[in-house]
């Protein structure tokens, strides 16, 4: 029983192993043993494939996930970070922990059907785990990343989530939005036709400015800033839960 009470507060730690902040790029190399030209253009090469697939899969090394599980850490740091599109789940992450000498693959929901268990299993024992025991990290981390770039396949930005739906703008989302804009362009006409019809006798704003300036100044002068690729990862909102596979060496 004293044995039992002693285990429990050790165990309630163990789960509770801090994850660290939402990496800021695609590679993430806390134990620094990648070299510089291999993380570069690792990172480009992730960015340019989110960009064209709209799929994020990053590379996380560190050295040890502590007292907690393999599998329990990275599968929260892939949920707390966020990996792959809202609604989609479709990230990926490669997990390295060289102290542990620990390989692990998280994989979104929405991959799981084209990185299957078995494609993730092979990939972390033979690409990356194999590369490791040889000492060449660099090499280990391009070869995964190659293979689960070549598992997933394709370039389609409209991938399909869970209920059917596409990630791109369907035709049916924007009606409200045409509605909106014939709507104004009508009411917009008709205060122009009575405003010549009047011959002045009322004014639209002060000066005979244009009505609705203001909405007009407020759009997007300042850019989109929600996420985009241009400054470094940010997560989409996916979640894990999709499978994956882990391996030693």
């Amino acid at each position: 029983m004293a044995a039992l009470i002693v285990a429990l507060p050790a165990a309630a730690q163990a789960a509770e192993t801090p994850i660290p902040a939402s990496p800021a790029t695609w590679v993430t190399d806390t134990a620094g043993v990648l070299d510089p030209a291999t993380r570069s253009a690792l990172n480009a090469k992730l960015s340019a494939y989110e960009r064209s697939s709209g799929h994020q899969v990053i590379v996380w090394i560190g050295t040890t996930t502590g007292d907690a599980p393999l599998e329990d850490w990275t599968i929260r740091a892939f949920t707390a970070w966020k990996v792959g599109r809202k609604h989609l789940d479709d990230g990926l992450a490669l997990f390295i922990f060289m102290q542990d000498r620990k390989v692990r693959i998280e994989v979104g929901y929405g991959l799981e059907g084209k990185v299957t268990d078995a494609k993730a299993s092979r990939i972390a024992r033979n690409e990356v785990a194999a590369r490791l025991k040889r000492g060449d990290p660099n090499g280990a981390v391009t070869a995964g990343v190659d293979g689960l770039l070549a598992a997933i396949g394709g370039t389609d930005n409209a991938a399909t989530d869970q209920n059917g739906q596409t990630g791109a703008l369907q035709w049916t989302d924007a009606l409200p939005l045409l509605l909106f804009f014939l709507v104004f362009a009508i009411f917009f006409g008709m205060l122009l036709s009575a405003r010549r019809a009047m011959h002045g006798m009322y004014t639209i704003g002060r000066g005979g400015g244009m009505p609705f300036g203001g909405f007009w100044s407020s759009g997007s002068s300042g850019g989109f800033s929600g996420g985009g690729f241009g400054g470094g990862f940010s997560g989409g909102g996916g979640m894990g839960g999709g499978g994956g596979a882990s391996a030693g060496w």
